[in-house]
């Protein structure tokens, strides 16, 4: 079974404070469609998703008055590293997400993406070994 620690990303994350400009290059940067948010204890408070940030643009906020604490969702569901890719899936179509923050003991270890389930079915050589 492949589960969440063989295809999250060890992407970044942001702080509340981080400007809309910074945020989106590292949007543009990985490829991700959005990010978490977390504390300085890495714990995650929200997701800010690129299309959060085109919300607040398309009503009139500057890029560069905007910071990620105005826009992003609070309180995203979380999934542990050994979650199932079926549960992944389940939890991306019921609750509309882009991307699921993956947490070990209450701290962000990575994302998991529609991309990286995606690739998980395109190139399913690449996680034989995983399933169990």
């Amino acid at each position: 079974m492949i589960r969440a620690r063989y295809i999250m990303c060890k992407r970044t994350a942001v702080r509340p404070n981080t400007a809309g400009r910074e945020v989106a290059f590292k949007m543009m940067g990985t490829g991700c469609p959005g990010i978490p948010v977390v504390d300085d204890q890495m714990k995650v408070l929200g997701v800010v998703t690129a299309f959060d940030i085109l919300k607040a643009l398309r009503s009139g906020t500057k890029i560069d008055d905007l910071t990620v604490d105005k826009v992003m969702s609070g309180a995203p569901q979380t999934a542990d590293p050994d979650t199932p890719l079926e549960t992944l899936i389940d939890m991306l179509i019921n609750n509309n997400y882009s991307i699921i923050p993956i947490t070990k003991n209450d701290k962000l270890v990575g994302i998991v993406s529609r991309n990286e389930i995606l690739v998980a079915y395109a190139e399913p050589h690449l996680y034989q070994s995983y399933e169990e």
